[in-house]
């Protein structure tokens, strides 16, 4: 099947951008498949972890090397780095010395010290350095995000997600998992980094405390072993209350063991109004309640990839990609704090 290419950065002076991925996940590979269908990304290699043995080209045109020969490349302008999970900053701040831009896929292991070293790297260096926050291309988020951000139901006082759903499991994660008992335990913190994220910037107000934790419940896929039997840790659920300094709170239930597929997706209460299931509920002066559906704009989170790296110069772009990159050390610290 052919893919019409995408359009991007159209103006007359953007050059595509050259990106490479470190790692060989499927979520790497995705980043490569989507870079070669657009109009100003073009992939050109692809670095392989220790636990990766493939050299089969993952694109077209792609070539496998390994970290070293891909920090030494002076054709890669950027960087998808989506593993390995321990060494992910410190081969993201090599790639920062090395003069190249980097895009760093979020992990459950990431330690609030790496962060800190990185963004000194990002600021000595100079180059573009964001978070790759996947989940936040997720309709139903940007639909409360968006409920939020226009204010007619009032402040975010509380926000509730809750997924049970098993089939959650095996979606694709940016772990470097080699296994499927490895994958769905990954994918279960994944998810959780995800949420948890999503509900910071809902409330959008420091964290005063957050009670959460792992637990436990058999799990199985047809005739395989329980879950909890084969695994290191057997974590297939989580619960978190995120409690806020100005009074709002958060709830976020995940699940990997239910059979039968159960989610609210986000649920969002405002003092005049709130969100759930695409539709805006609004409160009138007269205590009426109407709701009305949330419409958003189709959103690709590739689109301005190119742009945002050729505007790097700009001073309020390093700005905001600094603050960024601050509310990345402060959620690391939550997951620490978690952990």
């Amino acid at each position: 099947m052919s893919v019409d290419p995408q359009p991007g950065n159209t103006s007359a002076d953007a050059l595509p951008l050259r990106i490479a991925t470190v790692g060989l996940s499927p979520t790497a590979v995705f980043h490569l498949e989507a870079a070669a269908i657009r109009n100003e990304l073009i992939p050109v290699a692809a670095a392989r972890t220790d636990d990766e043995e493939s050299s089969a080209e993952p694109v077209p045109g792609c070539l496998v090397c390994n970290i070293d020969e891909l920090v030494a490349r002076s054709d890669v302008e950027a960087v998808f780095v989506s593993g390995p999970d321990i060494e992910r900053v410190e081969i993201a701040i090599r790639l920062l010395q090395s003069g190249k831009h980097v895009i760093i896929e979020p992990s459950w292991g990431l330690q609030a010290e790496s962060i800190e070293r990185l963004i000194t790297a990002a600021e000595t260096c100079g180059n573009f350095c964001e978070f790759w926050r996947p989940y936040n291309a997720d309709p139903d988020f940007r639909r409360a995000a968006q409920v939020v951000e226009l204010g007619e139901a009032g402040p975010a006082r509380h926000v509730r997600f809750l997924q049970h759903d098993m089939s959650a499991a095996m979606l694709p994660s940016s772990s470097s998992a080699n296994s499927r008992d490895q994958l769905t335990e990954s994918t279960l913190r994944d998810l959780v980094g995800h949420r948890i994220a999503q509900a910071v910037t809902l409330i959008n107000e420091p964290v005063k405390t957050i009670t959460a934790g792992f637990r436990r419940e058999p799990i199985s896929f047809g005739e395989r072993e329980p879950f909890h039997k084969v695994t290191p840790n057997g974590d297939t659920n989580f619960h978190a209350v995120i409690d806020f300094e100005n009074e709002a709170t958060a709830v976020i239930d995940i699940g990997l063991a239910c059979p039968a597929p159960f989610s609210t997706g986000w649920i969002v209460q405002g003092n005049k109004g709130g969100y759930h299931s695409e539709r805006q509920y609004i409160t009138v002066d007269d205590g009426e309640i109407y709701d009305v559906a949330v419409e958003i704009e189709p959103f690709d989170p590739y689109l301005n990839l190119n742009e945002q790296v050729t505007k790097w110069g700009d001073q309020s772009t390093k700005d905001d990609s600094q603050a960024r990159l601050q509310s990345e050390l402060k959620l690391a610290e939550l997951l620490n704090a978690i952990q």
